[in-house]
């Protein structure tokens, strides 16, 4: 049940309600330089200690299909002549995008499926550099808009503008709707693409 709410959590409306609200939160108390760091180090810490904890109770949850696991490995595997290939063999962009869009659950399920083992202790350390990675990518991310609006703070014009940007960024319905508004797209195009394809 705690792996499918991480899942409900990272691949639904969760995680982009909470993460942002809390790192607007940190900018609009500080300024300056502070605000940057603060920002960025919150961002980094936060997500970092959620992935992994997400990745870790996602590698415990998934122990329950040892089986599963090694025949999906056994077939990949078949099928491609060769072993499949895994989290250690891609870039690390590839790596930041995955874990940064999909998140640490994600990574576990793909490491399962490609390398037949399951359990929190084959895959802790995986789990520990995609978490790190991900609170990397948002800590910079936080920085950068840190930075973003403390420049638009000190511009009189921009201040207004600045500060509507920040309450929007910073709500938590608007990130639900942007992730339900997605959803939504993708059903739609994919309901058209089989349309297509039955027509």
């Amino acid at each position: 049940m705690a792996t499918f709410a991480w899942i409900a959590y990272e691949w639904g409306a969760g995680n982009e309600a909470v993460t942002p609200w809390l790192i607007v939160q940190v900018i609009s108390e500080s300024s300056g330089w502070t605000s940057i760091v603060a920002a960025a180090t919150v961002g980094f810490a936060f997500t970092a200690c959620q992935q992994f904890a997400s990745g870790m109770t996602a590698a415990a949850g998934f122990a329950t299909f040892g089986q599963t696991a090694r025949a999906a490995w056994q077939r990949l595997t078949s099928r491609l002549g060769r072993p499949p290939s895994n989290w250690n063999d891609c870039s690390w962009t590839a790596r930041a995008v995955v874990v940064f869009t999909l998140g640490t659950t994600a990574v576990v399920l793909v490491q399962s499926v490609t390398t037949g083992e399951v359990g929190a202790r084959r895959h802790r350390r995986v789990v520990a550099q995609a978490a790190l990675l991900c609170g990397l990518v948002v800590g910079l991310l936080a920085a950068i808009a840190a930075a973003l609006a403390d420049v638009g703070r000190r511009v009189s014009w921009l201040e207004t503008p600045t500060e509507w940007v920040l309450r929007i960024l910073g709500n938590p319905l608007f990130w639900i709707a942007v992730v339900v508004l997605v959803a939504l797209a993708g059903r739609f195009g994919r309901q058209r693409d089989f349309s297509d394809s039955s027509g």
